[in-house]
């Protein structure tokens, strides 16, 4: 059986400037630096297995207008009003999300 060649993300393949994925990824979606605590009541988080991961779909000119920064190098804060559609997004690109709702405290 014949073996294609693998193929490459193209958010993957601009690293031929000699930039590192975690450069072009703080330009794509830079890391929250808050000075002080914060707490974000009903924050929807998306959060990925590997940095590249993230990467790729900060890359996705569709996908990154959900995402509003980076907390982690495997997380991204996702407009808490467009979760939903972020999902959807995900799931019709192949992804396969796992949604997990907070419990709400009287």
């Amino acid at each position: 059986m014949a073996r294609g060649k693998p193929s490459r993300s193209p958010a993957l393949a601009i690293d031929e400037g000699g930039r590192s994925a975690s450069e072009l990824l703080d330009d794509l979606l830079p890391l929250a630096e808050p000075s002080a605590t914060e707490v974000h009541d009903h924050a929807a988080v998306l959060e990925v297995g590997d940095p590249a991961q993230l990467l790729e779909l900060a890359s996705d000119t569709a996908l990154r207008p959900f995402l509003l920064c980076r907390l982690a190098p495997n997380a991204a804060l996702v407009d808490p009003g467009r979760a939903d559609d972020l999902a959807e997004m995900l799931r019709r690109r192949g992804h396969t999300p796992k949604i997990l709702k907070s419990t709400e405290h009287p």
